[in-house]
């Protein structure tokens, strides 16, 4: 018995074959049953290769499905059809992704990041999810994958389920091969057109299995080296939100301004960075046929990755200083209103910035993790059948950061001095002796400038343009002496700051048992009843923490060694310097330090596309891939100083059971299942109480815990139907109720505080670190997000490889959190309450809607025209959808936002070609403006426009066993561009470079 059969024998499909390689998980199959067993002796097993046969695959997927879903599937063994699971999930409708380095990283369903990731159709505890519920795939190797089912809508049986989606990653097993040995592997290099380094990814795959028992084990590597290049608000890195920097609206009522408002920046920068990702990963499976029915799988899956993101850059910021310090010179009305006046975008302006600085930041990630599934299946022909599982899983990722400061300045602009105090053992031949103990005054940068620079910025073009620095500039290099010519001069950079600041350590446990059956009816329109229940506990332990380092004379420390940090904290905190002309004079916690003194250090002249900027010093980042050991060999043993608000432990433990009855009606015309699932949450959470803060530092001590704990049940009904209107036209609706946990840090974190240095001349307080604001992240209190989702969808399959499909979907919002911004009074870093500030903090939203429409179509020519025809190896994959949302909060008009990283629109196209020995594609990926954060800059949104992104990749049989293929990953240079509220207000722009990749294929 054949199905799915076609002239070109290559694209012969079974039925068996189909649902191996798009339903098969863990011994079930998530495809509708029928009454009667398949005699699988009489079916040709044929194996499925090519675009085209991935294609086949996901429609047999999407066709026999019992719920709204969307498949992906390998194009060969260890072959998905990009470079990442992101960028291939990214091609179906809904999927929106977010890149990290260029790479596809985290994901979004229809708008919403609270997406569960399952592995073979139960939970998986990835690194890069440890506290979090969206998914990021950026340290899961792509080739230990056989393909991703994507379901839109829910079924009781499905287990744990998103609120708009759920992503199934299925990995090979044994029982998927024919019987014998298959062995396959891949070795390929990477190379990208900036950083032109040819990078090793290697994949192999062994399995054996004799129809009784089989092992499988396979296994990747691969050591990439990518470029991603930011130029804009001085932020820390592409992923942080611009407008959460310390600005605000320049005065109203400024001369000159006419209460015109424009926005205030703290700096503007440019900077390369190198990101080199060496991943390992492992896939081992074990399947054993006990007889009478029985099947056991085990399963382990381990990922581990080590990254480095290697930042080089410039800096022209105003930091600490006063407002007012660059000016527009091309701006227009926008017709929005802040305090009193009208706000004016602007593109371009003049700068004087009182640093000009270079900087060096390094954050590395050790991530690993490990999932163990341990199953029995039971399937002896007769009415029942049933599964066991059991699944342990753990996580851990490792965050550390170093960051270092080339100062520019001799410290007038920016400390109104040019000399620091320094202990008598830091003191050289120039320096003047003061003090009773012999300490004495060092300059603070001999052969720095000594006034503001005077720099153009320009933001009208494609690119920004940086203009200026060829003018004079006054300081230790004499007359006549430019900005450049300091920028360009190594003995003008003194170290203005070192810095560990928050590092991370996540871990994460899950534990999880479940039992399902089936038991099939002989008669009546009930043709089976599912029922199971399911127990899993996740923990997470995570701890955020800054380093203190030794500092001057013995008993100080400091989490900012800088020159700008002077010890003249009130005792009992550490205090030290000298009494000079009776007056006492702190020292300072870093004193002159030449750029080359301790580090390695290297001249930066890339700054991609930004244009404009001279060649400046920085040091070597990689002096910074264990931060930790680098400040113990410059400062002696340091201290890792826990941050109590970032802080935390959270267990979430979750009963839930189920019973779904499947149901089919007129002649089989009808199919469907409805059902419930009910949902006993016990959550327990840790908090910490932070207390004052230390000395030279923005971390406050840990003074005791918060212990929190409470329940709470949910109720998930759903109900799925398909009617069969015609053999080839299918109508589908879905009805469900979902709910998923917040991420544990929304329930563990608590207060954190940002400090700032005030600047105010004749302030009580100048000179020292005062609070300016904070955030209070952490409510156990808050219910988890909840929504009830509706789908309504029309099928038409036109043909083996080809179908068109239309669905509308409607997702309301029951439950989920906003953040809120309230004034409450706070201590300054001297532990003494001066003031009210802002805090940022989580409460319940109510009422937002997801809805929308999306088309696609499938189509392969060679299912409409004769085998000789000159197109009918090509075909299509396109799909278009719109889902405009309403979120919490208003924009500045009034205007409700949407979600936050929903984008409206999004499309892919995707055109193939399949010969008898050659395939290629190219694929299209668009994606509309994304709102990126919310009520910054006097309620301003910050924005990502559009973008569109492009891929391609070819391969060549060059016989039954290997094959030789080429991919080239944004192919056309495309860039992230990003804006406050108007396109013509300029935030920033990522820069990815295009990537190149060849390599050769076997399989015996």
């Amino acid at each position: 018995m054949k199905v799915f059969t076609n002239t070109h024998k290559r694209y012969q499909l079974s039925a068996l074959t189909l649902g191996v390689l798009a339903s098969l998980q863990a011994g079930q199959v998530r495809a509708q049953e029928t009454d009667a067993a398949v005699d699988e002796s009489s079916i040709e097993v044929i194996n499925v290769s090519g675009i085209r046969g991935s294609q086949v695959a996901s429609i047999f997927n999407k066709r026999t499905a019992d719920t709204v879903v969307d498949s992906i599937a390998a194009t060969d063994i260890g072959k998905l059809p990009d470079v990442t699971i992101s960028d291939s999930l990214q091609r179906i409708s809904g999927v929106q992704i977010r890149r990290s380095a260029g790479e596809g990283a985290s994901l979004n369903i229809r708008g919403l990041p609270q997406v569960v990731t399952q592995l073979n159709g139960e939970q998986y505890l990835g690194a890069n999810s440890v506290v979090s519920t969206q998914p990021n795939f950026s340290d899961i190797p792509s080739q230990l994958f056989r393909g991703a089912d994507v379901y839109k809508n829910a079924t009781a049986d499905l287990g744990n389920a998103g609120i708009t989606g759920t992503v199934n990653l299925k990995t090979y097993r044994p029982f998927d091969f024919e019987e014998g040995q298959t062995v396959s592997g891949s070795v390929e290099f990477q190379r990208g057109d900036e950083t032109q380094e040819n990078d090793p990814n290697l994949s192999a795959l062994y399995n054996w299995h004799n129809g009784k028992v089989g092992f499988l084990i396979s296994g990747t590597y691969a050591n990439v080296n990518l470029a991603n290049s930011y130029n804009g608000l001085n932020t820390g890195s592409p992923g942080d939100a611009g407008w959460t920097d310390r600005t605000s609206a320049e005065e109203v009522g400024e001369p000159g301004r006419d209460g015109r408002v424009i926005l205030g920046a703290q700096g503007f920068s440019a900077w390369n960075q190198g990101t080199e990702r060496e991943r390992f990963g492992i896939n081992s499976s074990t399947q054993v046929d006990l007889g009478e029915g029985f099947v056991f799988t085990a399963d382990i899956f381990y990922t581990e990755q080590e990254e480095f993101n290697r930042k080089l850059g410039m800096s022209a910021t105003n930091k600490w200083g006063p407002r007012g310090w660059f000016t527009p010179t091309e701006e227009r009305a926008t017709g929005a209103m802040i305090d009193g006046g009208e706000v004016y975008a602007w593109s371009q302006a003049e700068l004087y910035p009182s640093r000009l600085k270079s900087f060096t930041q390094n954050d590395v990630y050790n991530n690993s993790s490990t999932n163990i599934n341990l199953q029995l299946d039971y399937d002896n022909g007769g009415a029942f059948t049933g599964e066991f599982r059991t699944i342990i899983g753990r996580a851990s990722q490792e965050h550390r950061h170093g960051y270092n400061e080339g100062d520019l300045t001799n410290g007038s602009t920016t400390l109104g001095r040019t000399t620091n105090l320094v202990p008598s053992d830091k003191c050289g031949p120039n320096d003047e002796v003061v003090g009773d103990e012999g300490g004495c005054l060092q300059a603070i940068n001999a052969n720095g400038y000594s006034e503001d620079p005077h720099l153009t910025y320009d933001t009208t073009g494609e690119h920004p343009v940086w203009s200026g620095f060829d003018r004079e500039l006054a300081g230790g290099l004499g007359g006549g002496a430019t900005i450049a010519d300091y920028m360009a001069n190594l003995d003008s950079y003194n170290v203005g700051a070192f810095s560990s600041e928050g590092n991370e350590n996540a871990e994460g446990d899950l534990n999880a048992f479940s039992m399902k059956g089936k038991y099939r009816l002989e008669e009546g329109y009930i043709t089976s009843i599912d029922a199971g229940i399911r127990y899993a506990k996740r923990s997470a332990e995570y701890e955020r923490y800054n380093l203190f380092s030794p500092v001057q004379t013995a008993g100080c420390e400091a989490q900012w060694k800088a020159t700008d940090v002077l010890l003249n904290a009130p005792a009992p905190a550490c205090s030290d310097g000298e009494t000079v002309n009776g007056e006492f004079m702190p020292y300072a916690a870093l004193e002159s330090i030449p750029l080359d003194q301790y580090n390695n250090v290297v001249q930066v002249t890339d700054f991609g596309p930004v244009s404009g900027i001279p060649a400046v010093w920085a040091a070597d980042p990689r002096d910074y891939d264990d931060p930790e050991a680098f400040h113990n060999r410059v400062f002696g043993s340091s201290t890792k100083n826990v941050i109590p608000g970032s802080s935390f432990s959270a267990d979430i433990a979750e009963l839930n059971y189920f019973v779904q009855a499947n149901f089919e009606a007129l002649d089989g015309l009808l199919k469907g299942n409805a059902g419930v699932r009910v949902i006993e949450t016990d959550l327990s959470v840790k908090q910490n109480i932070a207390g004052e803060n230390k000395a030279y530092g923005g971390t406050a001590v840990d003074t005791g815990d918060v212990l929190s704990s409470r329940d709470y049940t949910n109720v998930l009904p759903s109900l799925n139907v398909s009617y069969s209107i015609t053999d080839d036209l299918v109508a589908r609706f879905a009805f469900s109720k979902a709910m998923t946990p917040l991420n544990l840090n929304q329930y563990g974190e608590g207060l954190t505080l940002s400090n700032a240095l005030d600047s105010v001349a004749g302030s009580p307080t100048e000179g020292q670190f005062i609070v300016t604001g904070g955030s209070l992240a952490g409510n156990p209190n808050l219910d988890p997000w909840e929504s009830t989702n509706y789908d309504i969808s029309l099928e038409w399959y036109t043909g083996e490889a080809s179908m068109i499909s239309a669905a509308i979907f409607r997702v309301e919002i029951d439950s989920f959190t906003v953040s809120e911004t309230v004034d409450m009074e706070m201590p300054d870093a001297d532990g003494i309450v001066r003031r009210s500030v802002p805090i940022s903090t989580l409460v319940q939203g109510e009422g937002g809607t997801l809805k929308g429409f999306e088309i696609g179509a499938k189509i392969a020519l060679s299912d409409y025209l004769a085998a000789d025809s000159m197109f009918t190896n090509f075909g299509i994959d396109s799909n278009f959808t719109y889902s405009p949302s309403e979120g919490s909060g208003t924009d500045i008009y009034g205007e409700q936002n949407m979600f936050n990283d929903n984008s409206e629109r999004q499309f892919n196209l995707i055109g193939w070609y399949q010969g008898d020995r050659f395939e290629a594609r190219i694929a299209y990926n668009y994606r509309s403006e994304r709102l990126a954060g919310q009520g910054g800059w006097g309620a301003l949104n910050l924005f990502q426009d559009e973008t569109a992104y492009v891929d391609v990749s070819a391969s060549y049989d060059i016989n039954d066993n290997f094959t030789v293929y080429a991919q080239g990953s944004n192919v056309t240079g495309e860039y992230e561009d990003y804006y406050l509220q108007w396109p013509d207000q300029y935030a920033f722009q990522n820069y990815y470079e295009t990537r190149y990749t060849v390599g050769v294929r076997a399989k015996f």
